[in-house]
């Protein structure tokens, strides 16, 4: 295990340590991207997720398959998930993708899946304004 560091993590400490934690991640160097794999449940459908990450940028995910419908809840305009609430500020540099990102974007995909059966969000969001989020 990669012991943490206090200052930012570099693309190659994200890269190997992802790995170590998730071995079916690849990453493109190109695209700046991990594509893989993730089951938040047993009997979950396999979802193929790409996180897109540049040193100093916050991480995107996206799931490419199964297909999402049309505007589901706790994602943003360009089809990225919406895993925390960006004012909290849990991500920084200083942290492991691969024990933030992917571990909430599997409960994402948990809510996900809740949602597709009652149609109803049991995962946590805040209230912008009065008015509970969908980003």
């Amino acid at each position: 295990m990669i012991p943490p560091h206090r200052k930012n993590h570099s693309t190659a400490l994200q890269q190997r340590f992802t790995q170590e934690r998730f071995p079916q991640f690849r990453y493109s160097r190109e695209k700046a991207t991990w594509i893989g794999e993730l089951r938040p449940r047993k009997n979950s459908p396999m979802y193929i997720v790409s996180i897109t990450h540049r040193q100093y940028e916050v991480p995107k995910v996206y799931v490419l398959h199964p297909t999402l419908p049309p505007k589901p809840p706790h994602t943003y305009s360009d089809g990225s998930l919406c895993l925390y609430y960006p004012k909290e500020q849990p991500w920084n540099n200083q942290r492991f993708i691969a024990e933030t990102i992917l571990p909430w974007a599997a409960e994402w995909l948990y809510f996900y899946e809740l949602w597709l059966a009652t149609g109803q969000w049991y995962g946590p969001e805040v209230e912008h304004n009065g008015v509970k989020a969908a980003e």
